[in-house]
């Protein structure tokens, strides 16, 4: 902490002050602006739920997703899986996915291309999930 505040030019005491009082929650109703006219809550913005239909549409993917994945190679299905985040929403470049696999980036992109080139020819119930 002294590094810290050696830094920034404060003295220790400062700095567990302002930690502090990062840590004290704030309520929504707090009059915040130049002009302390606006409340905390309206500068929040809202998230949509997604509806019913949306929801049951997504889960139908899903599935329809991880069927058309069974029918590829293992590792087809981990190189599509890592890539595009399928499992875990998160995405990885060629690159990653060739150090996690511990292979070449060219064999990566080879290997995708086709998996993608086998599920476009042969999957079809996967193309009602396309919205032109």
């Amino acid at each position: 902490m002294s590094e810290i505040a050696e830094k920034m030019k404060l003295n220790p005491a400062q700095i567990r002050e302002l930690l502090m009082i990062c840590r004290q929650p704030i309520s929504l109703d707090k009059q915040v602006g130049d002009n302390k006219d606006t409340e905390l809550q309206e500068l929040l913005t809202e998230v949509p739920e997604a509806s019913l239909e949306t929801y049951i549409t997504q889960d139908f993917m899903r599935q329809d997703i991880h069927i058309s994945l069974t029918e590829l190679t293992p590792q087809q299905q981990k190189v599509l899986i890592l890539r595009y985040g399928l499992e875990d929403g998160c995405e990885l470049t060629l690159a990653q996915v060739a150090k996690r696999l511990n292979i070449s980036q060219r064999r990566v992109r080879y290997i995708e291309q086709q998996a993608l080139s086998y599920l476009r020819r042969c999957q079809t119930n996967l193309r009602e999930y396309i919205v032109s």
